[in-house]
């Protein structure tokens, strides 16, 4: 059995010799094969090991929750109201304009805290402000995001409160 082994090397290691170019000894061949063999184990090992320890957590990805208009308005006195669309008519009571295209000094010197409670709305369930902006926010740290898809055409077809522009 021996035997086979030591044949079964020898034949590798000349296959290795080959393909390497070198010119070994018969003897410096088989002992050359058994360490590059230990070698690439112990390489392999170390690799995989290294990877493991090199690959980070990934962060858990915060959700943005959707709120109905109840949600929204129970929340009016807790929580940042955001209007999305930059500008307009009126706003939901308490809201604070913010453009979805925004700059992110103009965001974070609007929202300063960003473990606060942030609802975004914008004119109505097809206006993409809203979630443009919600997802901005959540990217730049904000962790406790909520989106209300109705926004101010539901909000005012209620009539739940609203600021006016002022003149």
């Amino acid at each position: 059995m021996n035997m086979m082994m030591i044949r079964l090397l020898s034949s590798i290691s000349l296959a290795v010799v080959a393909i390497l170019g070198a010119d070994l000894s018969a003897s410096t061949k088989t002992e050359t094969a058994t360490k590059k063999t230990d070698a690439d184990m112990a390489l392999s090992k170390t690799t995989a090991a290294d990877s493991v320890k090199k690959e980070e957590p990934k962060p858990t990805p915060v959700a943005i929750t959707e709120k109905t208009m109840a949600e929204v308005e129970s929340m009016l006195s807790s929580a940042t109201i955001v209007d999305a669309r930059g500008s307009g008519d009126e706003t939901i009571k308490g809201a604070i304009f913010l453009a979805a295209n925004a700059d992110d000094k103009d965001i974070q010197s609007k929202l300063k805290d960003k473990t606060a409670m942030i609802v975004v709305y914008c004119g109505s369930v097809s206006c993409p402000a809203s979630t443009t902006l919600a997802e901005r926010l959540v990217g730049m740290g904000y962790t406790n995001i909520c989106h209300y898809a109705g926004g101010i055409k539901e909000w005012t077809e209620n009539k739940k409160p609203v600021d006016k522009p002022k003149a």
